[in-house]
């Protein structure tokens, strides 16, 4: 099944400032959407639905599913227990209900990862894995080619049958003409239905292990349209080991938490001082040891 390509409301550039507009109506919309998706598949969890900027300083978070945010309580004032968050970012809303659409069935995604306890997300929410590949294409969305750096598997796209099957969702969402934020950022990101790179699902959250959203943040992290963040500078400095050992009383080798034997001595050296010593562009430094007189390597062959 391929992704559609139809081509997705231009943003609309920002108007004088009105007074009689209402939050209510844009979640309003939103819940009717949700409870679209979850008709289609009851197992999507019930969701505190909730809008706002989704602009940070590393990109946009388009949406994010947080679990067990909100405490519900009774109309006696008991707590009556903890209920699911979704976060549909005023960016979104200005790419139209096709985007607006894909977003959400990314969240329920996510949802569906919690309900079913399947870890769909690592690295602090942001990278996607195969997991969550298979619950999006489940719910109507069709997984990349290849993983992104950062985020992995998380920019799916909607599929042309599920563009079909939620056809009068899309309608409903475009007709309504939803209040947005307006952010030039957002029709760069969120062109057409095919978003770029991006970062953190789609935001962190707390209180869960299987959180993301997609865009620049969290689990529900819809989990990546955010820019790539600038590539890191190599550290200027690294541990450096030579063929010491580590040993007990006993004279036994000590071993480290991933089962190997500790070094006995593990030197941080300047990746200029390092370099100096570098004979033909080799990877050793020069450095030998007095005591096993073997040379110094790195401890991080990758450093």
């Amino acid at each position: 099944m391929t992704a559609t390509t139809t081509a997705i409301p231009t943003q609309a550039q920002p108007v004088a400032e009105i007074s009689h507009e209402h939050g209510s109506r844009i979640i309003t919309a939103l819940e009717g959407a949700w409870a679209a998706i979850r008709a289609q598949h009851p197992e999507v969890p019930h969701v505190l639905m909730i809008t706002g900027t989704g602009r940070s300083r590393t990109g946009i978070t388009w949406g994010h599913f947080g679990e067990k945010r909100w405490t519900v309580e009774t109309g006696t004032g008991t707590n009556a227990g903890r209920t699911h968050e979704l976060f549909a970012g005023g960016e979104l809303l200005s790419l139209g209900g096709l985007r607006t659409v894909q977003t959400l069935l990314h969240e329920a995604a996510h949802a569906l990862a919690h309900v079913r306890g399947i870890k769909d997300t690592s690295s602090d929410y942001r990278y996607h894995n195969k997991r969550f590949v298979k619950l999006a294409e489940e719910l109507g969305l069709t997984g990349p080619a290849t993983p992104a750096n950062v985020i992995g598997w998380s920019d799916c796209t909607i599929t042309d049958a599920a563009t079909q099957r939620y056809a009068e969702v899309i309608a409903a969402l475009d007709a309504a003409r939803l209040p947005y934020v307006h952010d030039p950022m957002a029709v760069m990101l969120g062109k057409g239905t095919r978003p770029t790179t991006g970062g953190d699902d789609e935001g962190s959250d707390a209180g869960g292990t299987t959180e993301g959203g997609e865009g620049g943040e969290p689990g529900g992290d819809e989990g990546g349209d955010a820019p790539q963040p600038p590539k890191r500078k190599r550290p200027t400095r690294f541990l450096v080991i030579c063929g010491c050992i580590e040993r007990d009383e006993e004279g036994n080798p000590k071993l480290g938490k991933d089962g190997q034997e500790k070094p006995g001595r593990a030197i941080q050296i300047s990746r200029k001082s390092w370099e100096f010593g570098t004979v033909d562009g080799g990877d050793e430094g020069g450095l030998m040891c007095g005591r096993c007189k073997q040379p110094f390597r790195k401890a991080d062959p990758a450093a």
